[in-house]
Parts: C-alpha cells; structure tokens; sequence
C-alpha cells in the first residue's frame, strides 16, 4: 500500500511563476526520488492562487526521504529568492486497501 500526501497551498506572488516553480519542484522529485511514484498538481478553477498537489510514495520511509532531500529545500529556497509566498497545509497517510476482487479506477 502506498503512502498518499495531500498538500493545500495558498500562494502570493506571480502565479504563473510560482506554477511554473511547483512544476519544476514535481519533475525534480520524480527524477530524483526513486520512492515517489507519482506527483499530482492542480490549480483551483476559482482561486487562482490554490494549489492542490498529491504526492504518492512507496512509503512513509520515502516520504521521510523526500522531507529530508534537495528538491524541498531547492524549492522553498526558489520561492524565497523571488519573495514569493507559500502557505501549505498537508495531511499524509497510508493508502486504504481495496476490498477484495474490487477493482478501483
């Protein structure tokens, strides 16, 4: 089972910019981190400056890995360079098996 965090993030600054930023931030993890499987991002239809990404890992090992890596600080670093703002909240957790013969998506 996979280990699925979910980030809501207010920004300030240029918001294509800032975009342009997360999805640098989403191909660097996805290169780098073998325990990330996928990286998820999405702009709110009606606040423009709402983010919405899922990150989802092989485990909570890999989610441990990827707090403790390059690519977050590169990017909280890049954020800070252009005076941007980032506000996130986040809620993690472990993946709810399926029931079985169940078949999801």
């Amino acid at each position: 089972m996979s280990y699925v965090v979910h980030v809501t993030a207010v920004v300030e600054g240029d918001i294509d910019k800032i975009e342009g930023l997360i999805n640098q931030y989403r191909y660097k993890c996805l290169e780098n981190q073998p325990g990330m499987q996928q990286f998820y991002v999405c702009r709110h239809l009606e606040q423009q400056n709402v983010f919405l990404y899922t990150q989802i890992f092989k485990d909570q090992e890999a989610h441990q890995s990827h707090l403790e890596g390059d690519d977050p600080k590169w990017f909280f670093q890049q954020m800070e360079d252009h005076e941007f703002s980032f506000q996130g909240q986040w809620v993690a957790g472990m993946e709810i098996e399926s029931s079985s013969g169940q078949i999801l998506n």
